[in-house]
């Protein structure tokens, strides 16, 4: 039996936008993204996102969920699949580093 993603069947366009923020050098909030796709801005976002992130690093991407903010810290709700809440100095520069391997990597793909 398997576990019913919510939004799995917008993965693609969920990756898509994040690659255009990517190529931007943006993030993007987890409302502005809700918008930009019709998904309620509070999604639930953690079970496809983490399905995204696992994708991307197994294909050798850096992780583009990391663009995925919050619009009170500017970083993600989870980092390195554990909750960023507090927001840790070790967590803040993780995902500086990531977002970074992601702004890099998408200028060349």
């Amino acid at each position: 039996m398997s576990i019913k993603i919510p939004y799995e069947h917008r993965k693609d366009d969920i990756r898509r936008v994040l690659v255009e923020r990517a190529r931007e050098g943006n993030t993007i909030t987890y409302k502005v993204l809700g918008i930009v796709l019709g998904i309620p801005p509070r999604g639930p976002w953690k079970p496809i996102l983490d399905a995204l992130s696992l994708e991307e690093t197994k294909a050798g991407r850096p992780d583009i969920t990391y663009l995925v903010v919050r619009a009170r810290t500017g970083y993600s709700g989870q980092i390195d699949f554990m909750r960023a809440e507090p927001l840790s100095n070790e967590q803040k520069a993780s995902a500086d580093n990531t977002i970074q391997d992601v702004r890099d990597y998408y200028r060349w793909h």
